[in-house]
């Protein structure tokens, strides 16, 4: 018993160096990346040294993206100790975005995001998430809130073609002003909470990113969506999957009872041809009253009191409601 408490000391100089010998190796190993990554620029790194986690605050990072250059003046890396598996990534209050015609202020309110891997499974992403509250551009308000979670997924049976992962996904978007980053006359705010799944071509680890093989989507299955627009509500429900030609093939179900204002404000924004918003206007009680046989396994209910059931079908490279067809059906990002 005497030598309990010498023991207890000498363990906690060996976790006390195993901590800071982490968080060294972790500010090490960003420094690398950004070294060989030219689309990332990163300032000082410094370790954390909380007890509580183990990671780095990085300064002055600059990231370059398709929407443009975005500056950040720090994040913080870390990783619990209880959970050494899962990192976490916190943002600051206010970045900047440039998208090539000036900057602009960004607002991000609690901001994070997380990643969960499998050490056994080449660091496969087992889930990620990321999470914000108020969002703003120029201190207008894009969004009140947003969260992403995706949890990957048993294999199945019915999987697309293709398919090497699956994750179940959460996504809420809440009060989104889409006249902030796109022309399009909508008839309001938006805001979406859908669950459903999304199969992947390979699974997402560091390996595959490394090489620029970033898994690519080959299916969707939306198990329930709820839509706002404005003052017009729908649900969406179905599943598509890429065809041979990577074209969007399968149907999705839109269960709503604002038909006929959802089609006029599709046609605004340019989505759907004018013409189509006319002949469906006289025929969306018929096309409702179609039947839908199940797709892959998956059913449609019935539509409730007042509501209109509109089948959207994409198949042979087009995209329909019931008999009339919209256009070109979407095309699926492939290698």
């Amino acid at each position: 018993m005497r030598r309990l408490p010498a023991l207890l000391i000498v363990l906690a100089l060996i976790l006390g160096g195993l901590w800071l010998g982490s968080e060294s190796l972790m500010a090490q190993e960003l420094r690398r990346i950004a070294a060989g990554q030219p689309m990332l620029e990163l300032g000082a790194v410094r370790e954390l040294r909380d007890p509580r986690r183990i990671g780095v605050q990085a300064a002055a990072l600059e990231l370059q993206t398709e929407a443009g250059k975005v500056a950040l003046p720090r994040a913080e890396l870390w990783l619990n100790p209880l959970r050494p598996t899962e990192l976490r990534l916190d943002l600051p209050p206010r970045a900047t975005l440039d998208p090539g015609s000036g900057p602009l202020e960004l607002g991000l309110a609690d901001a994070s995001a997380r990643l969960r891997l499998q050490p056994l499974n080449g660091l496969g992403m087992a889930s990620a998430g990321v999470a914000a509250g108020r969002l703003t551009v120029e201190d207008a308000e894009l969004a009140r809130a947003l969260r992403a979670d995706a949890e990957l997924a048993a294999p199945e049976a019915d999987a697309p073609p293709g398919a090497a992962a699956a994750y179940d996904l959460d996504l809420t978007v809440d009060d989104l002003d889409p006249a902030l980053f796109a022309a399009l006359p909508l008839p309001g705010r938006l805001s979406l909470t859908a669950t459903g799944r999304v199969w992947l071509d390979a699974l997402p680890r560091p390996s595959a990113l490394s090489a620029d093989l970033a898994p690519l989507p080959v299916g969707l299955r939306l198990d329930d969506a709820e839509l706002r627009l404005g003052t017009l509500r729908a649900r969406i429900l179905g599943r598509v999957q890429a065809d041979a030609q990577g074209r969007a093939q399968g149907r999705l179900a839109l269960y709503t009872r604002d038909a006929e204002p959802l089609l006029q404000a599709a046609a605004a924004a340019g989505l759907i041809p004018p013409k189509v918003v006319r002949l469906a206007g006289t025929m969306l009680k018929n096309i409702s009253e179609l039947p839908l046989p199940e797709d892959a396994g998956f059913r449609f209910p019935p539509p409730a009191e007042g509501e209109l059931r509109l089948p959207l079908t994409f198949a042979d490279g087009k995209t329909s409601l019931g008999p009339l067809t919209l256009g070109p059906a979407p095309i699926l990002p492939r290698r």
